[in-house]
């Protein structure tokens, strides 16, 4: 059969078309695991840090939870690249007079001394790990996880600092309100008293 005949062939176009749909499949399949696997991996590493930071574990024991040497490359490119006390207190946490407190959220309140210990305890685990290591020497897998978890916990992180601000604003007029009605009520008084 001639070039010409195979491609006016309907049957061998379609024959042609069913195999490369499922290599495209097999190949999307593939990448679409091990996707769902690295996400899952980026999962893991937010969890720990943010157990950390919530002191249910301590950096210890998060580190001691990733066993494979790339991941453990993947965990410190992770903690080198998060932000230090990314939520500013703004407000009292406590109760006092007559006004709520606005608690500040713990989860991501990784401290740059914490962050160093984290990196001296995990060099001193085995410093040929993570001596001279950048980006570029982590396996595609462990990238696409560390990509992933950076930008899943910055998210995570604007979206507390969004609703911690928005506590703060509301516990702020609640004190202004408060306070106007008590200005008005003294002054009433005085004013009541004055007549009287």
């Amino acid at each position: 059969m001639n070039v010409s005949e195979e491609q006016n062939n309907p049957e061998i176009l379609e024959a042609a078309d069913v195999s490369e749909k499922s290599s495209e499949i097999t190949a999307n399949e593939e990448t679409g695991l091990d996707s769902h696997e690295s996400s899952e991996f980026a999962l893991k590493m937010i969890n720990a840090v943010k157990s950390m930071n919530m002191e249910e574990i301590s950096h210890y024991e998060m580190v001691n939870s990733f066993t494979l040497a790339d991941e453990l490359k993947c965990l410190f490119m992770f903690i080198k690249a998060l932000p230090y006390n990314p939520i500013v207190p703004m407000y009292p946490e406590t109760p006092f007079l007559f006004f709520k407190g606005v608690v500040v959220p713990r989860s991501f309140d990784l401290t740059e001394e914490t962050a160093m210990d984290i990196e001296t305890f995990m060099k001193g685990k085995n410093i040929e790990y993570f001596k001279d290591l950048h980006l570029h020497d982590l396996d595609p897998y462990y990238l696409d996880a560390y990509e992933s978890a950076v930008r899943i916990y910055n998210d995570m992180v604007e979206k507390t600092r969004t609703a911690y601000f928005s506590n703060v604003k509301q516990a702020k007029s609640q004190v202004i309100e408060i306070s106007a009605a008590i200005v008005c009520a003294i002054v009433v008084v005085l004013a009541l008293i004055g007549i009287s």
